[in-house]
């Protein structure tokens, strides 16, 4: 069926069928479950323009209100109601405005009659309920809002009480889902979503077999990794039938809890912006709230449940909403937020007060300051949302006077797998007795990874779970690039010590220093020959060990920092002991190796390291607290800092910032040396690297490995990277034990385990373990292969020019984009022998890696610079947009250099043939500075001197009469002149311009340079001060006798008006749209 029919059956199944009544957990599509459907939306073919929109607002506006309404309001008091619509500028405003005040979302008027009411839009109580009013429409039409932009038609639009919330575009099943994606992006930049549609809250773009849907953003914040698709609550599995789709997220209620409930309200400062809940999260949230509705505080069962989401999946967002529905339940007097950390609570009360929709009346969330606080909110009769540590309520409760509240008190905890399985947490649990508790965890406890509590026996059944391999192939969080390596080799060793052993006792021996390594219950006295070659001759506190760690970090830092863009954290850990002495020696090390390098002129790393201050009383502590005591001076000379042994939280909390980069001045730092401190809870998503000198297992390792896989750019971070530096076989299996576990939510259960070759396939698979080296450079062949068949010209040479065909056009696209992609993870492949053989990328030798892909130099600058750029020149033209809106972002083997002597060369040349009218010379040299310009990666600087060369070719620039010849051009005067040059052009341009309209004598040319300073592309932004408005009547009533152009003095003066508008608009954008 084509886009029309879509559209109508789409409408049609909405709009019509049976409405039933069942449980709204249950899902379609499974055994004898279907979607809840309370109502069905009620078509509207007679509205098809704005302003039936508005007339349809106002009537049910007016029979929301009856009761303080006498009569239909008058066109002056809509119009106060219009206005008040008019004004949202952002999503995240209109937001705001259908929230309201405690979900209710009113409008001011001052009525004829003298009194002044408010008129409710919205209540959030009422959703699928009540009188509250659904209707779809379709094909509304949409004058243009920007001069020169074209009129629009919407597909279709579901309106809530009267006003638009969801917009859908349809394309057929032939189309990708992503060009409705991009329409829409459209709309926004031309403000289409304004006036009534400002408050569109969630944009959905459907062919009959795929849909995306994301929340309604700014043209700036528009990025389609936030679209997501709908999923079954039952497996996660993806829903691509439209009907299915239907059925679930556009039913209701469910469409308007989407646009209500389960939206955010982010006002983190400076990034304000509305989110949707992703399928996962919001299954989570109705488990959790469903269980709550039906607990009884008295009789029930304490623990509701908990929630398994992968670490970096947004539990933060799950649990504040599952947090905030809690505490406007009817049977719940108070909501607890618990961290595992009192260091914790800081960051979850920001990230709460973000998300928290009442946070501009007062708010809804408080955190604990001390215990005796945490006391006082107990015992309040608020429903705040209270923010709270598992310390502070161990210590609450220890008190004898302590006297607990008699209220049904709903308990939260974050990060579940921790801190909650000792006796402490137990006695919290017990002593609380109105309470039910609730866990969200990315790593639960299991039979296979705890000898203790499993999470569980903790907080109860499994409500929800969503694992770290479906969140990778949701592309929600990256996977990882594992590296097993170390510095020793363990059989050589003990054969030089024990020449005598046989190759059996040698392993024997392998295999008591593997057990001595990694079972905790073994005896750690149990032999001398363990204890000596363990302690003495292996990892822990070995130097010439971490100078080998050390020098391959320097080694290979270009590499896994993508040149600089990432950092990275270690990580140590000794089998027995502190392990600050060996956190020390790596500290010492990067220092002494950072002094050589400095000397040597090569590139150093800012390194800090972080532990706690120690108050234990050990043998070790004052040699701990001296050794970070030394850190802390080291510290305060690199960033100017003040810190000191009695400020250790503020100098740990100044390091974190500088890590995840955060910090005001920008000052930031490569690597952190911890030993367990910043492993669990800590985001930065511009770390990139974990170094991993300690053995990891189970929850430990997937948290420590999560702090490297958060989403942050996925060309240029396409996952995170680990290295391991010490007993290779035993850690990856460690690491393939913790992935079956984690990856599979059968781990609730009793499990089978596979095989380790299996495992090890099936993440590779499923990308949770990046490919190899071989396999990655194989796809980026194939990728070359089909870009060099698109790009051959009339004599069959490959990369030589941009296909003249659209469909091909959009698949050179495609391929670039995911060549881009390719080159970017080839890159963090550090270069490395293998079986006799170089794999990974050589900062040093580039070119064999271009050879490798099927290329010569050339070809790879031809194809990464001169033709994606034309590719995208050609794009922007056909979709009306700036080059710069084109997202091709490319990446390149060899570094870019620009070669400003010869360009200097070049353009001296023009200028002399030129003067001495060698025509013919000219036109080569002339050709010559294009091609060099369009070999430029720097689109706009390459503009600029196309413009510089036509000022040159027409004469303007130089004056022949201030110019020694023959002409002479210096390297470092080369921008002057190509700047000077180029405004000739643009100075011209204004002439012509004011010539061709009959402005001359109205604006100056200075005049016009002025007024187009401050212009953004697409913006209506040129009267702010009505001074265009006034060049153009001022126009109007000389063009017919100054215009040099005849069509233009033969038109009405309303098309002169209008026309020259859009032409101011249009040269604005020429101006500035590089």
């Amino acid at each position: 069926m084509n886009e029309t029919q879509f559209e109508t059956a789409l409408i049609h199944y909405l709009s019509t069928g049976k409405v039933s009544v069942v449980n709204p957990t249950t899902t379609a599509n499974e055994p004898n479950a279907n979607y809840l459907k309370q109502k069905l939306w009620r078509y509207e073919p007679d509205i098809k323009t704005t302003d039936q929109l508005w007339e349809n607002f106002k009537k049910i506006l007016e029979q929301l209100n009856q009761d303080i309404l006498y009569h239909p309001l008058t066109p002056t008091e809509f119009e106060q109601v219009k206005q008040q619509i008019n004004q949202l500028h952002t999503p995240y405003e209109a937001g705001q405005f259908l929230y309201g005040l405690n979900g209710v979302s009113q409008i001011e008027v001052d009525l004829e009659d003298g009194r002044h009411v408010f008129l409710t839009v919205f209540d959030q109580r009422q959703i699928g309920a009540g009188n509250t009013v659904y209707q779809v429409v379709n094909q509304i039409q949409r004058p243009a809002k920007m001069a020169g932009k074209q009129n629009r038609r919407f597909d279709t639009t579901l309106l809530i009480n009267g006003l638009p919330i969801l917009h859908i575009e349809e394309k057929t099943d032939l189309r990708d889902v992503n060009e409705a994606l991009n329409q829409m992006h459209q709309y926004i930049e031309e403000g289409q979503f304004s006036d009534i549609f400002s408050t569109v809250q969630i944009l959905v773009a459907i062919t009959p077999n795929n849909i995306r849907y994301m929340a309604n953003t700014t043209p700036d914040r528009f990025n389609k990794d936030f679209a997501f698709s709908w999923q079954r609550r039952s497996d996660n599995s993806i829903v691509r039938d439209w009907r299915e789709f239907a059925d679930s997220m556009l039913s209701i209620p469910m469409a308007h809890q989407m646009a209500t409930n389960y939206m955010i309200l982010d006002g983190t400062p400076n990034k304000q912006m509305l989110k949707v809940m992703r399928p996962y999260q919001v299954y989570a949230t109705q488990a959790v709230i469903e269980n709550l509705k039906q607990t009884d505080f008295a009789m029930g069962n304490k623990k509701i449940g908990y929630i398994w989401h992968t670490t970096g999946s947004g539990k933060t967002i799950t649990s504040f909403k599952t947090a905030w529905l809690a505490s406007r339940l009817p049977n719940i007097d108070k909501v607890v937020f618990v961290v595992d950390r009192i260091a914790l609570t800081n960051q979850t009360n920001e990230q709460y007060r973000a998300y928290d929709p009442d946070g501009e009346n007062g708010g809804s969330v408080s955190d604990t300051k001390h215990t005796g606080d945490l006391r006082r909110k107990l015992a309040s009769n608020s429903n705040n949302i209270i923010i709270t540590s598992v310390q502070k309520l161990g210590r609450l409760v220890s008190r004898k006077d302590y006297q607990i509240p008699n209220k049904n008190i709903v308990f939260i905890v974050d990060e579940a797998h921790r801190s909650t399985g000792g006796d402490e947490f137990k006695k919290i649990q017990e002593i609380f007795k109105s309470s039910v508790w609730v866990g969200y965890t990315g790593t639960p406890m299991f039979d296979a990874t705890t000898n203790g509590l499993r999470t569980e026996d903790i907080f109860g059944k499994l409500l929800h779970a969503y694992t770290i391999r479906e969140a990778i192939a949701d592309r929600n969080v990256l996977g990882f690039k594992v590296d097993f390596k170390t510095t020793i080799d363990i059989r050589d060793l003990l054969k030089n010590e024990h020449p005598d052993w046989s190759d059996e006792q040698i392993e024997q021996e392998m295999e008591k220093i593997r057990q001595e390594e990694f079972d905790e219950n073994i005896d750690r006295t149990r032999g001398e020959i363990i204890e000596q070659t363990l302690h003495k001759n292996f990892y822990d506190n070995n130097y010439e060990h971490v100078k080998l760690v050390v020098a391959d970090i320097f080694k290979n830092w270009r590499n896994r920092s993508n040149n600089g863009k990432y950092n990275a954290l270690l990580t140590t850990k000794t089998v027995s002991g502190t392990s600050v002495p060996m956190a020390m020696l790596y500290f010492r090390e990067f220092l002494r190796v950072n002094q050589e390098r400095q000397q040597a002129g090569q590139n150093t790393l800012k390194v800090a390291i972080t532990f706690s201050y120690s108050t234990d009383n050990s043998d070790e502590m004052l040699k701990n607290n001296n050794d970070l005591h030394e850190a802390i001076n080291y510290y305060n000379q690199c960033f100017g800092t003040t810190f000191g042994l009695d400020s250790v939280k503020d100098y740990t909390q100044d390091v974190m910032a500088r890590l995840n980069k955060s910090t005001y001045d920008k000052n930031y730092l490569d690597l952190v040396i911890v030993v367990d401190q910043l492993l669990t809870g800590f985001d930065a998503p511009e770390l990139n690297t974990l170094y991993v000198d300690r053995i990891l297992k189970n929850a430990n390792l997937i948290q420590a490995y999560s702090r490297t896989n958060r989403v942050q750019d996925m060309q240029e971070k396409p996952f995170g990277q680990i290295i391991n530096y010490r007993w290779p076989k035993q850690n990856e299996r460690l690491m393939n034990e913790a992935l079956a576990i984690y990856a599979n939510k059968d781990s609730a259960s009793i499990k089978a385990r596979e095989s380790d070759d299996a495992i090890k396939e099936g993440n590779e698979k499923d990308g949770i373990i990046a490919k190899p080296f071989k396999d990655v450079l194989q796809e980026t062949q194939l990728l070359v292969q089909q870009l060099a068949n698109l790009s051959k010209n009339i004599r069959n040479e490959p990369f030589m020019e941009v296909p003249k065909s659209e469909k091909k056009q959009e698949i050179m696209f495609g391929l670039l984009s995911e060549y881009s992609r390719h080159i970017s993870k080839l890159k963090q492949y550090t270069s490395e022998e293998i079986d006799g053989s170089f794999e990974g990328f050589d900062y040093n030798n580039p070119d064999a890696l271009i050879e490798a892909l099927g290329m010569t130099i050339e070809q790879e600058k031809m194809l990464t610079i001169t033709l994606a750029n034309e590719l995208k020149r050609i794009l922007a033209e056909k979709t009306d947009s700036r080059i710069t809106d084109i997202e091709l972002r490319m990446a390149h083997l060899k570094e870019i250099k620009v070669d400003y002597d010869y360009l200097s060369e070049l353009i001296a040349q023009l200028i002399n043939q030129i003067h001495q009218n060698l025509q013919q010379e000219a036109e080569y040299t002339h050709s010559e500075i294009q091609k060099f310009a369009d070999g430029l990666e720097d689109i706009a600087y390459a503009e600029k001197i196309k413009q510089a060369t036509k000022a040159i070719m027409a004469k303007q620039y130089p004056d022949p009469n201030s110019t020694d010849w023959p002409y002479q051009l210096k390297t470092d005067e080369l921008n002057q002149v190509i700047n000077t040059a180029a405004n000739y052009t643009t100075e011209r341009q204004f002439l012509d311009f004011r010539n061709h309209w009959g402005i001359t004598d109205i604006i100056s040319t200075a005049e016009m340079q002025q007024l187009f300073a401050n212009h953004r592309y697409e913006q209506q932004d040129l009267d702010d001060d009505k001074l265009l408005t006034h060049i153009i009547t001022q126009g109007s009533e000389v063009y017919k006798t100054l215009a040099t152009d005849r069509q233009v003095q033969e038109l009405s003066k309303i098309k002169y008006r209008n026309q020259l508008r859009i032409a101011f608009y249009q040269l604005a954008d020429e101006l500035v749209r590089y």
